[in-house]
């Protein structure tokens, strides 16, 4: 065992007692347990056990790294977290004292990062965001107050702010009502159990018609990503994804007739198809039973959970601590993934559908509106020399914005100008109407200002 300066005697014999029981429950694994060393050491006052793993003597890699295992390590502490850290070789990281305190109130930065959900602060105070392909399907669970309808409003607006599609069961109509009629929706907001089983079913439909398209295009797709890149290449429509969200989804559930029923059976088939061809379910609930934890628990990556009653869900779920969360304090939650976090507050109002295209909330900066304007104004055509010019750019800074443009839909290579990347019919009439709305008889709404949205979509930073 090494440490540094500043640490305790005590200290360190209870971080030889957390690494000889990590040694253990790799045993009982039947997991070989090389380690490199076991390290203590402070960070942001917080006293950490660093277990450094001997990739070279592993083996297979991902027997150390599922959840299960570390789930059974944590259990094995007494119910301490252990997080596992892969950016360089491979450690488990435990965490011996109590975090510092978190903000009861941090608003959603307007910098976040395009095509990430920014979900909050951890207790180290670093932003946490997660790629939409790497979120996986997402279970949230909270009290009434606890911030669960916040949060849920939190990723519908990233999700529209990145192009997204929605799928909304909303069946108590409190926490989506301002996006009734909204183009991001593939359907409108289910209000009761049947139309929320039909979202299902479109849900899984859509699944299908995707495996089709994977199917027809050059190069055998794996994924969304992959899918997307190719469809560029070759001059097709790129897919965007898809956010189902089941609010109200225990009870709803429960009418559909259970863990049985023919919701969770499709449900189950989504769980499985839905992330290779992007669509992402997210579970809410103000808790959840235990039947319908049994068969959520392998379907879903992140857990989210807010203020909650039941310690057993909390503990199964892998978020030890949730029941403790003062009712004061909403916002707060515990996750599988990062630990204790404060949610990003954001405010319903950024929800308001204000009669434009959802892709221009949030999304076109000015610079960006400037280029696509300027070729709006030149046949259409947006090539790299063009961008160079009207935007001031690099060719590296060009290249990386023609490519999201195309990902995003803004453009699209058209045959008839040569193949050349061109402006869609949708993005024209979207800056048509957008330059209506500036002139000076018609000013910008000041909801619309960037001062009051986050901006930009598009990095066009070195």
């Amino acid at each position: 065992m090494e440490s540094n300066h500043g640490i305790l005697r005590r200290d360190v014999l209870v971080a030889e007692e957390a690494a000889r029981r990590i040694t253990a429950t790799l045993e009982q694994r039947g997991l070989k347990p090389a380690f490199y060393g076991h390290y203590l050491t402070r960070y942001a006052g917080i006293l950490l056990l660093i277990s450094e793993l001997k990739v070279s003597e592993l083996g297979r890699l991902e027997a150390y790294t599922t959840d299960d295992l570390l789930h059974q390590i944590s259990t094995s502490l007494q119910g301490t977290r252990v997080y596992l850290s892969n950016t360089t070789g491979l450690r488990y990281v435990v965490p011996l004292s109590k975090p510092r305190g978190l903000p009861r109130k941090i608003e959603y930065p307007a910098d976040a990062e395009r095509g990430k959900l920014a979900l909050g602060v951890n207790y180290l105070g670093n932003r946490v965001a997660v790629e939409w392909g790497d979120l996986g399907h997402m279970l949230v669970a909270g009290m009434t107050g606890s911030g669960k309808s916040m949060f849920l409003r939190l990723a519908v607006y990233q999700a529209i702010r990145d192009g997204m599609k929605l799928l909304l069961a909303d069946i108590d109509q409190a926490t989506f009502p301002m996006l009734a009629g909204h183009s991001a929706l593939l359907a409108p907001i289910a209000t009761n159990a049947a139309d929320a089983f039909e979202m299902i079913r479109q849900a899984l439909a859509e699944c299908d018609r995707r495996a089709a398209l994977f199917q027809g295009m050059a190069g055998y797709p794996e994924n969304l990503d992959e899918y997307n890149r190719l469809a560029v290449k070759s001059g097709k429509e790129p897919l965007p994804r898809v956010l189902l969200v089941l609010d109200e989804f225990s009870a709803t559930l429960s009418t559909l007739g259970g863990g049985k029923g023919d919701a969770a059976q499709l449900l189950a088939v989504i769980g499985f198809r839905g992330r290779k061809f992007g669509v992402s379910v997210v579970f809410a609930a103000h808790e959840f039973t235990k039947e319908q934890v049994g068969l959520l628990r392998d379907q879903v990556r992140t857990v989210v959970m807010l203020r909650v009653q039941s310690k057993e869900m909390a503990k199964r779920l892998g978020c030890e601590g949730a029941e403790r969360i003062s009712a004061g304090r909403p916002g707060l939650a515990m996750t599988n993934r990062w630990g204790p976090m404060q949610t990003y507050f954001l405010d319903k109002e950024m929800l308001v559908d204000e009669r434009v295209s959802a892709q221009e909330i949030g999304q076109m900066d000015e610079q960006t509106a400037a280029i696509l304007t300027s070729a709006m104004n030149a046949s259409g055509r947006v090539t790299l020399a063009n961008i160079m010019q009207w935007g001031g750019l690099g060719q590296r800074q060009a290249r990386e914005l023609q490519e999201r443009l195309a990902v995003q839909g803004w453009i699209r290579k058209d045959a008839k100008q040569a193949n050349a990347y061109c402006i869609t019919p949708k993005t024209q009439e979207i800056l048509t109407n957008r330059l209506t709305r500036q002139t000076p008889t018609n000013p910008t709404n000041p909801a619309q200002t960037p001062t009051n949205r986050p901006q930009p979509l598009f990095s066009t930073g070195g």
